[in-house]
């Protein structure tokens, strides 16, 4: 066992090529001689160098033998040419693998092969499902050649009824389409822009459409088949603004104000953008040259009022002696009652408020003179103490007293103490002095002399424009005429082609006929004249021949001018045509380019009251500010989007209970539910968040108070995609787009001139005023 073991751990010890038994011709048997090379074989390799590999032999079964390994050199290698070729691969494979007789069908290995080597056959899915349809239509086409005769009869016979089936369905479903697409040529636009039967219309079921109305349709599980109504989506409008949206009202109403009347005010007309800016300048200096302009244009309309004596109680002061007559008849009310409550004083004792004796004296004089752009406006601040003393109340401005204690820092204050105080007043502050003196001046006899001479601007205005409408009616009627008579010459040249093609033909066949004749004529003539020949001479026949020449030649001609006069008085006639054409084209260039500055023109003195372009589907107004009054800037550079009125969205809640409409074959829209689906589906899912809100409040019959959003778009590729959006079919959205459209140059126009002046380095402000017009001198 021991002996065993240790003989095992000992390495075998290969025999010795002198120990092997050798072949006769001293040679030794394999595999003895692979073992044992020769020494000069050893020896070749050894000269010969490179890599060198281990060779291991193996049996008929493939496995390998431990004990017959050796090394050899790369050169040492040899293959025979002969045992891998092409007609050997050709062989393995067709004794090896096999194929079906279908499209793509792959080289599978034969099946006895693969259990001998264990090789898994199973196909991937790809050529299984291949195979499957191979073997499924192999099989059918067997039971087609094993069928009978009356198996083919039937199974022909089901196959017709089912295409004539087939047929009458898709005949059936034609005539339906024909149908609806009547019903639609029926329908006479514009309709209401939520009654709209386009979002209505299933695209899934051959636009079948669906009445949505609140009494057909189920508001919990609305389910709008085609909200988007085949329009791209509504461009997002901006919202970004320094303005808090509670304020923003405020803020642009004061502004509109002061761009509208700057004429008559004296003062020129600021970009939005410069007034939001000064709102939060809060420094006294550099001075915010706008608040300054727009404060001292709006107290020296007041001063000059209560200079000419005029009767507007609020500017004369009347207003303010009733409230404290009111307040001293309250006290003395009071004391009759002979109550223990504490009664209010007659004004307000907080200190350096409203009414304070450090007030009145330091004001004493606020209205005896203008503030003048020549010496900068420079005591504005008094003359605005003092007005908001003798002719705002606390009634009108909620902060006056907190108002006029920042104005007033301390009793016995300097002038120059009080011009810092203004700019560090909070920006809500700012806006309820500007709006309290909009409003007060909004009543005085210079807006309303104003609005007066822009009304009978408008009058005359209007007259042109209705003379324009009428040269733009007889240039339509011009055009239309021209249109009509342009058609018909196409038609009758379209019968005289056809007429001319068949006299064509006519005469080729009489042509032939009369060639034919002239032929058998010549013959005979000839026949004839080779009878006659002696009594006519050769020289005879020559000159008959020649006048006959002669004589087509004179036809060809005279034919000849006859067409190139008719082809010149046609050549005339569709030159005069053309000139008639370019004439009228030029001449409605000229209407239009007259219609667009007198829109511009009415624009400018619109003044009475300043009126949205109109509402989309969903109440939202829009808004857009710019070229009203005169203006030396771009406006707001923008189109101004606003969220609808308590009014408007009353009429959306209104739908819920309309139950007394008229049948149509088109139906309605639905009510709340359908409205807020809809907005959310177009992706309005903010505004329709706003609106539900609003709905509840208002629904719960104790409203809050009304506070809208704005926002608005800057861009001009964004008035092309709200364009886009709008649908023409809709009341008001048609109205809407028209407007838009009119006024679409000149909202580029504005946006352009934003950019450019937003793009250009900040200059040092100056302060601007402009001239008085005539006209607002005569008012």
């Amino acid at each position: 066992m021991n002996n065993e073991s240790t003989r095992q751990q000992q390495p075998q010890q290969q025999p010795s090529s002198s120990e092997v038994p050798r072949q006769p011709n001293g040679r030794l048997r394999f595999p003895d001689a692979f073992l044992h090379p020769s020494e000069g074989e050893n020896n070749h390799m050894l000269s010969l160098g490179g890599r060198m590999y281990k060779v291991q032999l193996i049996d008929e079964k493939g496995r390998s033998l431990e004990e017959y390994i050796r090394t050899v050199g790369q050169y040492s290698i040899r293959r025979e040419r002969e045992s891998f070729n092409r007609h050997n691969v050709q062989c393995f494979i067709r004794e090896c693998f096999y194929r079906d007789n279908y499209v793509g069908a792959p080289w599978l290995i034969k099946p006895n092969i693969a259990q001998y080597y264990c090789i898994d056959s199973t196909l991937p899915q790809h050529l299984q499902e291949a195979q499957n349809d191979f073997l499924k239509s192999n099989k059918r086409r067997k039971l087609m050649q094993t069928r009978t005769t009356d198996d083919r009869m039937a199974e022909r016979k089901a196959k017709k009824e089912e295409s004539m089936l087939q047929k009458a369905k898709l005949k059936e479903e034609r005539e339906r389409q024909k149908e609806e697409r009547k019903r639609q040529v029926a329908v006479k636009y514009p309709l209401e822009d939520l009654d709209l039967p386009i979002y209505r219309k299933d695209p899934s079921l051959n636009w079948l459409l669906v009445d949505m109305s609140p009494q057909k349709c189920d508001s919990k599980e609305i389910i709008i088949p085609y909200p988007s109504g085949g329009r791209s989506l509504r461009p997002m409008p901006h919202k970004e603004s320094s303005i808090p949206p509670e304020l923003f009202d405020s803020f642009l109403s004061v502004w509109s104000f002061l761009t509208v009347f700057a004429e008559p005010l004296k003062v020129s007309a600021y970009s939005v953008d410069e007034f939001e800016g000064a709102l939060f300048h809060n420094t006294h200096q550099p001075k915010a040259t706008v608040l300054v302009e727009y404060n001292a244009c709006l107290l020296n309309v007041i001063i000059n009022e209560r200079n000419d004596d005029t009767s507007n109680e609020i500017i004369n002061g009347d207003v303010v002696d009733q409230y404290i007559e009111d307040l001293e008849d309250q006290e003395e009310s009071d004391e009759e009652e002979d109550t223990k409550e504490e009664r209010k004083p007659v004004l307000p004792t907080v200190e350096r408020g409203w009414r304070d004796k450090e007030h009145l004296r330091i004001s004493s004089r606020w209205d005896h003179k203008e503030l003048r752009a020549s010496t900068e406006r420079r005591g504005w601040e008094s003359s605005l103490i003092g007005c908001l003393n003798d002719v705002a109340t606390p009634d009108m401005i909620p902060d006056l007293n907190e108002i006029l204690q920042h104005l007033v820092p301390r009793a016995n204050s300097t002038a120059a103490e009080r011009e810092k105080r203004y700019p560090t007043l909070s920006l809500k502050q700012k806006l309820d002095i500007l709006e309290f003196l909009v409003n007060v001046v909004n009543e005085s006899n210079l807006i309303k002399n104003y609005m007066e001479y822009c009304q009978e601007q408008l009058s005359e205005y209007r007259k042109q424009k209705i003379e324009l409408n009428k040269e733009s009616k007889a240039l339509s009627f011009r055009r239309i005429e021209m249109d009509k008579r342009d058609r018909a010459e196409k038609r009758a040249k379209g019968n005289n082609g056809e007429e001319e093609e068949e006299e064509h033909l006519d005469s080729s066949d009489s042509s032939d006929h009369s060639d034919n004749e002239s032929d058998e004529s010549d013959s005979s003539e000839d026949q004839n004249l080779s009878r006659e020949g002696r009594h006519q001479s050769r020289q005879e026949k020559l000159k008959q021949k020649q006048r006959e020449r002669e004589e087509m030649e004179h036809v060809r001609k005279k034919v000849h001018a006859e067409q190139r006069e008719v082809a010149k008085a046609k050549n005339q006639e569709q030159k005069n045509k053309a000139n008639e054409r370019r004439k009228l084209e030029e001449e409605e260039k000229v209407l239009k380019k007259k219609e667009e500055h007198l829109e511009r023109c009415m624009r400018r003195y619109m003044t009475l009251r300043i009126r949205p372009l109109g509402k989309d589907r969903f109440y939202n107004q829009y808004i857009y500010l710019d070229n009203i009054g005169v203006s030396n800037t771009y406006g707001t550079g923008r189109l101004y989007v606003h969220s609808p009125t308590d009014v408007d969205i009353q009429l959306l809640l209104e739908r819920d209970y309309m139950t007394d409409l008229p049948e149509r074959h088109y139906g309605y829209g639905g009510g709340r539910s359908f409205v807020l689906k809809l907005m959310k589906d177009q992706g309005l899912v903010e505004e329709s968040e706003w609106l539900e809100n609003r709905m509840d409040e208002l629904i719960s019959g104790n409203p809050s108070e009304y506070k809208g959003w704005w926002k608005y778009y800057s861009e001009p590729e964004e008035i092309e995609q709200l364009l886009s959006w709008l649908n023409p079919k809709g009341i008001r959205e048609s109205k809407l787009k028209n407007e838009l459209l009119k006024q679409q140059a000149n909202i580029i126009d504005s946006i352009k001139k934003r950019i450019t002046a937003s793009t250009k380095p900040a200059e040092p402000e100056t302060p601007k005023r402009t001239t008085r017009a005539k006209s607002a001198s005569k008012n």
